[in-house]
């Protein structure tokens, strides 16, 4: 690791965090909420399996703290999701099967610069597994600007 390059570096501690992790209590699901490699990788790639962006990686990685605190902090779902998505390997005439995916969303005000939204998802009725975590942002004359500069007033 490039001890200089500041993204090196909080990629190697943000792995190293998430990997202490394990699970953590979620009290809106009654359950265990489980951090797996699937949602660290999820945190780098997209569902293409596309890197993100550094900016986008940058973003996730540092608020991983801050999703953790959320899912362990919420009482209430406020986004809920379900899809079908292919699985498994394509059988000989090309096609996969598919299956049942929930997605819920939890929203917290941490303080006033950090307001996140963590991502939980459940395939089938399996285990819940974190899946995303992203900053609050608002749209200001085409420019991305993270935390509301109303925070204070919402």
């Amino acid at each position: 690791m490039d001890a200089n390059d500041p993204f090196k570096k909080l990629l190697s501690e943000a792995k190293e965090f998430y990997q202490s992790i394990d699970k953590t209590r979620c009290p809106a699901l009654n359950a265990e909420v489980h951090f797996t490699s699937e949602g660290f990788h999820h945190l780098r790639y997209d569902r293409s399996l596309k890197e993100r962006s550094k900016l986008e990686r940058r973003n996730k990685l540092s608020h991983i703290a801050a999703a953790v605190e959320t899912i362990k902090l919420s009482s209430t779902i406020q986004e809920y999701r379900v899809t079908l998505e292919a699985a498994g390997l394509k059988d000989a005439q090309g096609l996969r099967s598919a299956v049942k995916v929930n997605y819920y969303a939890f929203w917290a005000v941490l303080n006033k610069k950090t307001r996140v939204k963590a991502i939980v998802r459940q395939v089938e009725n399996g285990q819940y597994n974190f899946w995303s975590v992203m900053p609050y942002w608002t749209e200001i004359n085409g420019h991305k600007v993270f935390g509301s500069v109303r925070m204070t007033d919402e």
